[in-house]
C-alpha cells in the first residue's frame, strides 16, 4: 500500500477526475505515473490542501492508538496482540491436555480416555487466506480399544473463485487427487456437514461441550480456517479447539510411563513430531477410503492419516501399558503382533535408517512386522497362534538384543580362533610323525625326487597325514583352506 502523504490523497482525485472522463485503471500503480507528471509541475500552494489532508489522516490514526503501521498497513499493535492470544491460547490448551491426562490416570482409567484425531484437505486457498475445503475425516481412540469409529465426508464448496481453478488443479495432482469445482464430490450444504461432525464428536458425551481435536501441528491453522468456514456464524454458540497432535502424543507417553514405572524416559515433544513425520504406517492398505484406495493414493487420504495417527500412537504406548494390540485396531490388519517371529535384527545401532520405531529400534514398530507369506498364520511358527505368547518382561529391550548380538559374535571368533590352532597343531604332529616314523633311505628309494648328498631333510604336510621327504622345499603358493591339499613345486 502507497504512504499516505499528500501525493497519495492527489492520486485518489486524480483517479477520479480521469475515470468521469472515461479512462480506466486497474489500481494506483497505473495512476502513479500520469499523476506524477501533474504533481511535479504544481506549486507549493497547490498541493497544500493535499498535504493537510495528509497529516489529518495520520493525527486520526495516532489518535485510535494504532501507533505504526506495517507494509500492508496492518497496525503493529494489532500484530502483537495476535501473537499474544496465540501463545495464551497454546499455554491454555497444553494446560488443558495435562489436566485430561493426569484426571484419567488418576482414576486409573488412562487407557479409557478417548481422543478424537481430525484430518482435512483443501482445494486451494484464496487471496482473502481461506481455505476450501475438500475432504474431512475424524477417528475416535483410546488405548485400550484403539481406532473405535470413523467419520469420513467428501466436501464441495462450490465455485472456485476467479483465476484459482489452476492452483486448485495443482494441488490437487499433487496431494489428494480429487476432482476439483465444479466437478467435485461430495456435500455442499455445510449446515448438514457440521450437524454429522457435531454429533460424532458429542457421541455419549452428555456435557454438550465439543472435545480437544487433534491434528498434525503444520495443519493447524488451516484446519482450524476450514471449520470456520463449515460453522460459520454457528461458531460463536460454541468452541472448537484443534491442538496439535506431537503435544498430546508427547504428553500422554509421559503419563503412561509415570504410570507404569514412576519416571520418564520419552525426552521431548520434538521427538514425538519426528515419529509422526517418519509414519512408519505411510503406505497401509485397507485404512483409507474407497477412492483413495482405487486411486493408489493412500498416503494423501485423509481417513488414512487418522488411522495412522492412531497406530502410531499405539505402537509407542499400548506396550508400555500392558495392552495387547488388537488387529486393525491397534495395527494394520496384515501385521504380525507376534514378537517371537518375523523379527528384525539389531545389527548395528549405525545402521538404523528413518524408518525405525523410537524406542525399539524395529523396523517397523514396537512389536509388528510385515508380514511374509500368504496369511498371517504362515508367520506362527511351529506353536500356532495358541502357542503362549512372552510376557512383557521376557520381551528383550534394544539394548539387551545387541548384548546378545555382541556375545554371540565374539563366541563365532573365539570358536574361529580355536578351529585355526587345532589345524596347525595337527599339520604340525603329522610332520613329526613321518620324520621320526619312517626310514629316510626307504622313502627316498621310491621318491620321484633325487636326494643326492642330503643329510638333513625337510617334511612338509601336504593337506592332513601326507608329507614328502626332500632336501630343500619352495615356499608355499595359494594356501588355501583348513585340511586342504596344498600343491609343492
Amino acid at each position: 500500500m502507497p504512504k499516505k502523504n499528500g501525493f497519495f490523497f492527489f492520486m485518489l482525485d486524480f483517479k477520479k477526475i480521469e475515470e468521469a472522463k472515461g479512462r480506466k485503471f486497474r489500481g494506483l500503480e497505473q495512476v502513479s505515473g500520469p499523476a506524477g507528471e501533474v504533481w511535479a509541475k504544481m506549486n507549493a500552494q497547490q498541493r497544500e490542501p493535499y498535504n493537510q489532508q495528509a497529516k489529518k489522516e495520520s493525527s486520526a490514526v495516532n489518535n485510535r492508538g494504532l501507533g505504526k503501521l506495517t507494509s500492508l498497513g496492518v497496525p503493529v499493535t494489532e500484530i502483537e496482540q495476535q501473537n499474544r492470544d496465540l501463545k495464551s491460547k497454546v499455554e491454555r490448551q497444553k494446560t488443558r491436555i495435562s489436566t485430561l491426562l493426569n484426571t484419567a490416570a488418576t482414576k486409573n482409567a488412562l487407557e479409557k480416555l478417548e481422543f478424537y484425531f481430525i484430518s482435512m484437505a483443501y482445494f486451494c486457498r484464496t487471496h482473502q487466506g481461506e481455505y476450501l475445503p475438500a475432504e474431512l475425516a475424524v477417528v475416535r481412540y483410546s488405548l485400550e480399544g484403539g481406532v473405535k469409529d470413523k467419520l469420513h465426508m467428501f466436501l464441495n464448496p462450490g465455485p472456485l473463485p476467479l483465476g484459482m481453478a489452476y492452483e486448485a488443479k495443482k494441488h490437487a495432482e499433487d496431494n489428494h487427487q480429487l476432482p476439483i469445482p465444479p466437478n467435485a464430490m461430495g456435500e455442499s450444504d455445510f449446515g448438514e456437514v457440521m450437524m454429522k461432525l457435531v454429533t460424532f464428536l458429542l457421541k455419549d458425551d452428555t456435557s454438550n461441550e465439543l472435545p480437544l481435536l487433534y491434528t498434525d501441528q503444520d495443519d493447524v491453522p488451516k484446519v482450524e480456517n476450514m471449520l470456520e468456514v463449515i460453522f460459520g456464524d454457528q461458531l460463536d454458540d460454541m468452541e472448537v479447539n484443534v491442538c496439535p497432535l506431537a503435544e498430546l502424543f508427547f504428553r500422554l507417553k509421559q503419563s503412561v510411563e509415570l504410570f507404569m514405572m514412576d519416571q520418564t524416559t520419552f525426552p521431548s515433544v520434538h521427538i514425538a513430531q519426528q515419529i509422526i513425520l517418519k509414519d512408519v504406517y505411510d503406505y497401509t492398505k485397507g485404512i483409507s477410503c474407497e477412492y483413495h484406495e482405487a486411486q493408489d493414493n493412500v498416503l494423501n487420504c485423509s481417513l488414512s492419516r487418522c488411522t495412522r495417527w492412531g497406530y502410531m500412537i499405539s505402537d509407542n504406548c499400548c506396550q508400555d501399558m500392558g495392552i495387547e494390540p488388537i488387529p486393525g485396531k491397534h495395527v494394520p490388519m496384515n501385521a504380525n503382533i507376534n514378537p517371537t517371529v518375523c523379527t528384525f535384527e539389531l545389527t548395528s545401532l549405525g545402521t538404523q535408517d528413518d524408518r525405525e520405531s523410537f524406542v525399539s529400534g524395529s523396523n517397523t514398530s514396537h512389536f509388528t512386522s510385515p508380514i511374509v507369506g500368504d496369511s498371517f498364520a504362515s508367520c506362527q511358527g511351529a506353536g500356532g497362534s495358541g502357542a503362549p505368547r512372552p510376557t512383557r518382561n521376557d520381551e528383550r529391550s534394544p539394548l539387551r538384543r545387541v548384548e546378545q548380538l555382541v556375545t554371540k559374535r565374539s563366541k563365532q571368533e573365539e570358536s574361529d580362533d580355536e578351529e585355526e590352532d587345532d589345524d596347525k597343531t595337527e599339520v604340525q604332529e603329522t610332520i613329526n610323525r613321518s620324520a621320526a616314523g619312517f626310514n629316510i633311505s626307504s622313502i627316498a628309494s621310491g621318491s620321484q625326487w633325487p636326494l643326492e648328498g642330503a643329510s638333513v631333510a625337510n617334511v612338509r604336510g601336504a593337506g592332513r597325514g601326507r608329507g614328502q621327504l626332500l632336501e630343500q622345499f619352495p615356499p608355499l603358493s595359494s594356501v588355501g583352506g583348513r585340511g586342504r591339499a596344498r600343491r609343492f613345486l
